[in-house]
């Protein structure tokens, strides 16, 4: 009898065991999940960050652009009054010059 309780015990003891290691081996296994999961989610938001980055980088030089582009309008035009000026004025000196000598 206490051959067979002993037996009895010892599979218990062994299922016990087993059945603890099956526990472990599960938890490992949620936990790799879970960490692949979050790290999936880390990396989606990332690129979705990044991707709202370049557009906002897109959008600014876009504008940069656009405000050289003016500035460069402006100036030639500014600069070719200016010109245009210089060119009257020398006019008007030649005239004057022209009415002093006779």
């Amino acid at each position: 009898m206490k051959e067979h309780l002993d037996i009895i015990l010892g599979i218990v003891a062994l299922i016990a065991v087993v059945y603890r290691a099956f526990q472990i081996e599960t938890k490992i296994y949620d936990t790799i999940e879970d960490l692949k999961e979050s790290t999936s989610n880390r990396i989606n938001t990332f690129e979705r960050s990044l991707g709202l980055h370049i557009a906002i980088y897109s959008e600014r030089k876009e504008q940069v652009d656009y405000l050289l582009h003016a500035l460069d309008d402006k100036i030639n035009h500014k600069s070719n009054r200016f010109f245009d000026e210089i060119k009257e004025f020398k006019n008007e000196r030649k005239c004057k010059c022209e009415l002093d000598e006779n």
